[in-house]
């Protein structure tokens, strides 16, 4: 059986558990420009980036011009005259490693300028359920489970090991996880 992660073992409705800003930017400043860039791209990742601005009642009013939104990517704009880009590691910078993050999170990545000025950590917490369905497969002779994702590979192998999947497959894009269960079938 292959599962998708994002809203079958985990619940979709992901949280943004930590803003982590870096070269003398804060956090509230940091979220409150990720936020007005994703409100534009409704995904679930960007709505945990919007909703949480709303909660800490941060202003996110448009701030920026020629948004481009890249596929699987992020998402790219123009801020006070800066490039400002948001989205997934392999987006922002290719083969960073960045240990001190935490690994039980997907990772947003805001650059300002060509430089790095947050993470921002998004929890996506597994359903309830998860483990104990993963268990009853098992009585039922289900003898193979994978799980396919978009995540990082940390976060997935975080994730993996939590619900007991038997293999995983990290960083796939939607095409590749159709070619994954085609080659599986």
């Amino acid at each position: 059986i292959v599962f998708d992660k994002t809203g079958t073992l985990t619940h979709a409705c992901p949280v943004v558990a930590r803003v982590i800003p870096f070269g003398g930017h804060s956090a509230d400043d940091m979220l409150r420009v990720a936020a007005c860039l994703e409100e534009h791209f409704p995904h679930s990742m960007a709505n945990a980036v919007v909703r949480a601005a709303r909660e800490r009642d941060l202003a996110h009013e448009e701030m920026h011009s020629q948004v481009e939104y890249i596929v699987a990517h992020g998402i790219s704009s123009m801020v006070e005259n800066k490039k400002v880009v948001i989205g997934s590691a392999h987006f922002i910078f290719e083969d960073e490693k960045y240990d001190a993050l935490p690994v039980e999170f997907s990772h947003l990545y805001l650059a300002i300028g060509g430089e790095l000025a947050a993470v921002i950590c998004i929890a996506d917490p597994l359903r309830p359920e998860a483990c104990d369905v993963m268990k009853a497969l098992r009585a039922l002779g289900i003898q193979r489970t994978v799980m396919l994702t978009g995540d990082s590979e940390r976060t997935a192998a975080a994730i993996a090991a939590e619900v007991g999947v038997d293999d995983y497959r990290a960083e796939v894009l939607p095409e590749d996880k159709a070619n994954f269960v085609e080659q599986e079938r």
